[in-house]
């Protein structure tokens, strides 16, 4: 009977301590959550970093050889794949490309070799 109740004090004390360390290791998380959003609300955001936004230009480019609809989703199609080109509209009944463009990562130059590298004749507009 005694043994018994020796058994059971040491159970109890083991469950005590799982117990303790159980709540420890709570607090402790808690802790250190608590220290890293204090962190993260020191660091700089996406808000207060300054980022560089590119140099935009337009140009208005002549393009001779459309013959249809078609063919102005093709140009368009190229255009969108064009490094630093930002936007197009193609107009095949105008028979032009308005583009506009990153100036630091292409110019207006490389848009009409691009445009006649595809089979159209293509020049600066005004």
């Amino acid at each position: 009977m005694i043994e018994q109740e020796l058994h059971l004090t040491r159970l109890k004390g083991q469950n005590s301590r799982r117990i303790l360390l159980v709540v420890a290791g709570v607090f402790a998380l808690t802790v250190t959550g608590a220290f890293g959003l204090i962190v993260r609300a020191q660091l700089p955001t996406a808000s207060t970093t300054i980022i560089a936004t590119p140099k935009t230009e337009r140009v208005v480019i002549a393009i001779e050889g459309m013959h249809c609809g078609g063919c102005a989703s093709g140009v368009k199609a190229m255009l969108k794949r064009t490094p630093g080109v930002v936007s197009s509209d193609v107009s095949f009944e105008q028979k032009e490309a308005k583009v506009e463009f990153d100036s630091s990562a292409t110019s207006r130059e490389k848009i009409v070799e691009a445009i006649n590298n595809i089979g159209y004749k293509a020049s600066l507009k005004g």
